[in-house]
């Protein structure tokens, strides 16, 4: 009978001072040869290490995590609010042709009102009408059937006179107060001086919201971080809406009736000669739609041109009494900012910080955050004009194809309706001023890196774009 090593360290005895004393460095070999419970002290360890790497898998997995969240936030946020400053421009550019239009449109009423040039249509068709018989006795075929015709013609192009006269007349008495007091009370221009002042507050709730969005549900160990706050800023370090508004307005525009910039007096040149010359323009096109008709059926009657020589006088009155009022804005020149050392786009370009509260980790005993800032992640765009798309192409006798463009404007000034904005790569060396200022329009405080030493390169290693 073979007995365990359990029963033979049991079967042994220590007497003291007998004769069966127990074998000592047989029981310590006895001791060392067992295996038994081994496994306990490394799966112990094991599932320490194992702790351990879960520990750092989820740490990472949270800081990844957050990182993603704060640059689709930022993304998001630059994007929201810079396409509102777009939309601004747009409105500025749709004012001020609006503007112009009024004004033409208050020309052409004037006259319907005022009937200069019916009264000059009768004696016309009278010479006409006194020509006729002459041109039915000349023995030519074709001038006889013409001096047949005209008597004929003459009393249905009156009518044509009279009828429109008559409607112009009406249509003046309803529409004609109400586009000369858009004209008197300045209603365009106010207007454009409230889209300047609610445009950076409108994007920067823009970029707010949507950063605030791009928090989601967090987790109950992720809420004492707060939302994400996303933040708009300027090249001046100076965020959308913040303090240099009165300094130098985000929409990059100049009222020529009212601002202390010192481009205000050029401005004011540039605004009337570009606002009389499209009231012209706009007159002309009026003109052209509605006398098309004359100029086709009614020619004799000459009634086109009178009504456009009288219009066109209507239009240079209103112009005369809009001398020194009624002023389009103007887009800032930024040559001059150019010339001072700053860069030419400075007016064009934000940035869009997202920011939250740094990552809780997981076992803060064994994982502490070297970070001593909280989160950051930041974009920049670009309000611009895009370029002529390509929409079509067209095969030339040899085979080659030439592209046929959008017939946009590409003029980069406030008579362009076609402002847009996008990304762009974030090479402003504002950046890091921008990181390490504080976001006060935000209403919150947050602890900023130290970025003074920081050089593009460094920049470049820290965006995504």
């Amino acid at each position: 009978m073979v007995q365990s090593p359990k029963s033979k360290v049991q079967s042994r005895t220590i007497r003291t001072g007998g004769a069966s004393t127990l074998d000592l460095g047989h029981w310590t070999l006895d001791l060392h040869a067992d295996e038994r419970g081994s496994i306990s002290f490394a799966t112990v360890f094991a599932l320490l290490l194992l702790t351990m790497l879960l520990g750092m898998v989820i740490n990472t997995g949270r800081q990844i995590d957050s990182k993603i969240k704060l640059q689709d936030a930022a993304d998001a946020s630059t994007y929201s609010g810079g396409i509102v400053i777009a939309r601004g421009m747009n409105s500025l550019a749709y004012s001020n042709h609006l503007l112009c239009e009024v004004m033409a449109m208050t020309a052409f009423l004037r006259e319907g009102r005022d009937r200069h040039a019916e009264p000059l249509v009768p004696e016309i068709l009278a010479a006409w009408d006194r020509i006729g018989p002459v041109l039915e006795q000349s023995g030519f075929e074709k001038f006889e059937t013409l001096g047949r015709a005209i008597p004929q013609k003459t009393p249905l192009e009156q009518n044509m006179v009279t009828a429109y006269s008559d409607w112009m007349a009406a249509a003046s008495e309803i529409i004609l107060p109400v586009v000369e007091e858009i004209l008197i009370t300045e209603a365009i221009p106010d207007f454009q001086r409230q889209v300047v002042q609610a445009t950076p507050t409108i994007a920067q709730t823009a970029a707010y919201e949507i950063g605030n969005r791009h928090t989601g549900n967090p987790s109950q160990r992720d809420r004492p971080r707060g939302p994400i706050t996303g933040v708009l800023w300027r090249m001046m370090v100076d965020p959308v809406g913040g303090g240099g508004e009165q300094m130098r307005g985000t929409l990059p525009a100049i009222d020529p009736a009212s601002d202390t910039d010192p481009q205000a007096v050029q401005a004011r040149s540039q605004a009337i000669s570009q606002r009389d010359g499209l009231a012209r323009h706009y007159l002309r096109l009026w003109n052209n739609v509605m006398m098309q008709p004359f100029d086709q059926h009614a020619k004799m009657s000459q009634f086109g041109r009178l009504w456009r020589g009288f219009t066109c006088a209507q239009l240079e009155r209103v112009i005369q009494e809009n001398s020194v009022r009624n002023y389009p804005h103007v887009i800032r020149d930024s040559s001059a900012a150019a010339s001072a050392g700053s860069p030419y786009l400075d007016d064009y370009q934000f940035v869009g910080v997202a920011y939250r509260r740094k990552v809780i980790p997981a076992s803060p005993r064994f994982f502490t955050d070297s970070l001593g800032s909280d989160n950051q992640a930041f974009a920049q765009g670009m309000l611009f004009i895009p370029h002529r798309r390509i929409v079509w192409y067209t095969i030339d006798p040899m085979g080659i194809r030439h592209p046929i463009r959008q017939g946009v404007p590409t003029h980069w000034d406030l008579w362009n309706q076609n402002w847009s904005f996008q990304l762009s790569p974030a090479t402003s060396p504002t950046v890091a001023e921008i990181l390490a200022a504080q976001p006060y329009t935000a209403g919150t405080n947050f602890s900023l890196p130290n970025l003074s030493s920081s050089d593009a390169a460094d920049l470049r290693r820290l965006t995504t774009h």
